[in-house]
């Protein structure tokens, strides 16, 4: 990579930053390309450059999150397929990350602002949600059959999501070892499809 892209990327992850503060503290509407410009201290020109709308940004800072969400996500299960261990961490380390603040703020952002603009909906769950289902189906479908997988991948996350909403929602803050003590009580109450012990093979 030669020097003048290397340049344009740190400008193009200097726009991202600034426009994810922007988007989680002010909100959707209230964050214009203007005003990320007159921060950056550069041209309207230099940014449109980059993000020819609004959408597009906020699409960039959505695959950013994601990516970081991604990376936290990181070692939850294990090679070799499905084991009730490798879920019981995978769900503690998805509750643990939705809990983030950062986490958080997107949730807010998206509940808050979702119904005005419904691109934003699409935006996030297809960049979002949608590949975080999918990594636990792939990891479900490598010991039960791919519906079974989706169907349980969809179950598990949406208990988890539903337990986040439902503490933040509420009065009071979480307890400590609140989180861990919702995925024992839901791993130990998951009526799992039969599978064998032996991991299904690559197409079966």
């Amino acid at each position: 990579m030669g020097k003048r892209e290397q340049n344009r990327q740190k400008r193009r992850a200097a726009i991202v930053q600034v426009a994810t503060r922007s988007f989680l503290e002010q909100g959707y509407a209230a964050t214009s390309m203007s005003a990320i410009a007159d921060e950056l201290g550069g041209s309207k020109a230099t940014l449109w450059s980059h993000f020819a709308s609004k959408e597009q940004l906020f699409s960039a800072v959505v695959d950013e999150l994601v990516a970081q969400f991604a990376s936290e996500m990181e070692g939850a299960t294990v090679a070799g397929g499905f084991s009730v261990d490798g879920l019981h961490r995978y769900c503690l380390r998805f509750l643990r990350t939705l809990m983030r603040p950062q986490s958080i703020s997107v949730f807010r952002l998206i509940m808050g602002e979702g119904g005005r603009f419904p691109e934003l909906n699409t935006v996030f769950h297809v960049r979002g949600p949608a590949k975080v289902l999918n990594y636990l189906t792939e990891f479900m479908a490598t010991r039960f059959s791919r519906a079974e997988a989706g169907r349980v991948a969809l179950l598990v996350t949406s208990a988890l999501v539903g337990w986040r909403s439902q503490v933040l929602t509420r009065p009071g803050p979480v307890l400590p070892g609140e989180a861990e003590q919702f995925v024992d009580d839901f791993i130990a109450h998951l009526q799992l499809p039969e599978y064998k012990d032996t991991p299904k093979q690559p197409g079966t």
